[in-house]
């Protein structure tokens, strides 16, 4: 088992550095699936959501230019 450091100072880090090493983290979390817990629940609401959209229950999604726009003005 490899050892994980309990603290990291993240302080020193510009935020550019951040943005990367989130990047980098997720890139390496989605490469193994099996090893992020989803509870039962979770997994029940993520099957009813996939049952929806296919479906057809889901309408078009909004554009990224329109959600930009909106989070911009707030």
């Amino acid at each position: 088992m490899t050892e994980t450091p309990h603290s990291f100072d993240f302080s020193q880090l510009s935020p550019a550095e951040c943005i990367l090493l989130a990047e980098q983290l997720w890139d390496r979390a989605r490469t193994h699936p099996d090893a992020v817990p989803v509870t039962p629940a979770q997994l029940a609401e993520l099957l009813s959501r996939l049952d929806a959209l296919e479906a057809g229950k889901f309408g078009p999604g909004t554009p990224w230019e329109e959600v930009k726009i909106r989070l911009q003005s707030l």
